[in-house]
C-alpha cells in the first residue's frame, strides 16, 4: 500500500462481476494505488452473502450474471433498507437496463468496454461523495423534524403553562383583595389583646400569598426559557408584560407582585 494513502481515506470496494478476467483486472488495477480497498464477488449470491456481513464504501456491480442478477441484487438491497452506493456496469445497447437500475437506487452507471483505470476512480468518488451528501442531508432532515416536534411540544406545554399561570394569577389578585378587604373589616372589632394575633394570622396570609405566587413564576420562568430556545425572545416580553398588567391591581393595593423584577 501506498505509505502517503491515508486510511481514513481508503475506501472499501466490492467488486461484482462474474467475467473472471475482467474482475481480477479491475480488482488489481483499483488495488494497485492504495486508495481502494477491493473486496471481489463472482456471483449475485456472493455479493448478497458479502453485503449481508460487511459494509462497503461503493459496490460495482455487474447487472448479467446468471442466477441472481445485478437488478436482483439491487432490488434485494432495496428490499433490506442497505444503502451502499452501486455503480452499475452494463454492456452496450443496454441503456434501458441502466434507467432501470437508476429507478432502483444506483447511483451510476458504466459500459464496461468503456472502463478506464482513471475514469472509473474518479467515477466511484463522485459517487461516494453524492451519497456522503445524501445521508448528510437526510441526517439534517432528521434533525429538523424533531426540531419541529419539538417546538410543537414547547409551544403546548408553554401555552398550557401560561393558561394555568393567568388563572392562578387571577386568583391571587382576588385573594389580595380579600385578605386587605377582610383585615380593614376586622380590625375594628378585635381588642387591644388580639391585635398581635391578627397581624400575625394576615401576615401569615401574606407570606403564602408571596409564596404561591413565587412559584408560579418559576413555573412560567422555567417554560419562558424552554420557549425562548425555539421562537422569538420578544413572545416572551410580551407574555411578562401582559401577567404584569394582570398583577397591576394587586400591586396597587400594597400587595408584594412577585413577577416584577426588582430595580
Amino acid at each position: 500500500m501506498n505509505a502517503a494513502a491515508n486510511t481514513m481515506d481508503v475506501r472499501t470496494l466490492l467488486m461484482v462481476d462474474d467475467d473472471d478476467a475482467f474482475r481480477i483486472a479491475m480488482k488489481q488495477a483499483l488495488s494497485a494505488g492504495g486508495k481502494y480497498r477491493v473486496r471481489s464477488a463472482d456471483s449475485g449470491e456472493a455479493a448478497l452473502e458479502a453485503l449481508q456481513h460487511d459494509r462497503f464504501d461503493v459496490m460495482l456491480l455487474d447487472y448479467r450474471m446468471p442466477g441472481i442478477s445485478g437488478l436482483n441484487v439491487l432490488q434485494w438491497m432495496h428490499e433490506q433498507k442497505i444503502d451502499t452506493p452501486v455503480v452499475m456496469m452494463t454492456a452496450a445497447g443496454s441503456e434501458g437496463i441502466a434507467v432501470e437500475a437508476m429507478k432502483l437506487g444506483a447511483y451510476d452507471y458504466v459500459r464496461k468496454e468503456q472502463v478506464e483505470i482513471d475514469h472509473i476512480g474518479i467515477l466511484i468518488d463522485g459517487v461516494y461523495e453524492r451519497y456522503l451528501f445524501r445521508k448528510e442531508k437526510e441526517r439534517r432532515e432528521v434533525i429538523e423534524r424533531e426540531r419541529e416536534k419539538s417546538l410543537v411540544a414547547i409551544e403546548t406545554f408553554h401555552s398550557t403553562l401560561a393558561s394555568i399561570a393567568q388563572i392562578v394569577n387571577n386568583s391571587l389578585s382576588m385573594v389580595s383583595l380579600n385578605i386587605q378587604e377582610h383585615e380593614t373589616k376586622l380590625r375594628p372589632f378585635v381588642t387591644d389583646g388580639g391585635e398581635p394575633r391578627l397581624e400575625r394570622v394576615f401576615a401569615d396570609l401574606k407570606q403564602e400569598y408571596s409564596v404561591i405566587a413565587s412559584a408560579v413564576k418559576s413555573m412560567l420562568d422555567m417554560a419562558n426559557v424552554l420557549h425562548g430556545n425555539f421562537t422569538d425572545v420578544n413572545y416572551t416580553q410580551h407574555l411578562h408584560e401582559m401577567l404584569n398588567g394582570n398583577l397591576k391591581s394587586a400591586q396597587l393595593r400594597g400587595m408584594p407582585n412577585p413577577f416584577l423584577k426588582k430595580p
